[in-house]
């Protein structure tokens, strides 16, 4: 059985649904654009939802899913189209974060590098300024900022490592 709405189909022998033809593939307003900005945005929600198809989902994730995407309101008319879409694309992304844990692409690796780059600036001012005034906050301010963003990258390819080994990462 496929949901008109949605396009998504349940599997009655299993219970796992699935998304059939994504949202854009089944109204492609993308093909009505020839700006190549929003024509980037339509691609990721395709991606996004191409993946998503391939992941084992219950019927109460889809459901889910599926409010959310008729609350984003892709299909409204803007003055700014681009802006307006890759707004819905980040909160929709956020959602898929912040409810199913489902995370971009090399996303820990570029929050722990602002991290590391934040917390070794923070250390390197701190020894750099006890070597000396002048020159020792300089030396210790870029040394503390390199060895803070390299950390932070390490932890982050850890974590984005984790996330891919639990299927977690949305390519």
């Amino acid at each position: 059985m496929i949901c008109t709405k949605t396009g998504i189909r349940v599997s009655t022998s299993n219970k796992v649904w699935s998304f059939i033809p994504p949202l854009f593939l089944r109204n492609p307003a993308h093909q009505k654009t020839e700006r190549k900005s929003e024509l980037k945005v339509y691609k990721g929600f395709i991606s996004i939802l191409s993946n998503l198809k391939d992941r084992a989902l219950d019927e109460q994730q889809v459901n889910s899913i599926e409010v959310k995407l008729d609350a984003l309101d892709l299909s409204a008319i803007t003055r700014n189209r681009k802006k307006y879409l890759k707004g819905r694309l980040n909160e929709f992304t956020t959602y898929l974060k912040n409810e199913f844990s489902f995370v971009p692409e090399g996303y820990y690796t570029s929050l722990f590098m602002v991290y590391g780059l934040i917390f070794g600036s923070g250390l390197g001012l701190t020894f750099g300024t006890a070597f000396g005034a002048g020159l020792g906050t300089s030396i210790g301010l870029s040394m503390g900022t390199g060895i803070g963003m390299v950390f932070g990258m390490i932890y982050g390819v850890t974590k984005d490592t984790e996330a891919k080994k639990k299927n977690l990462v949305l390519a």
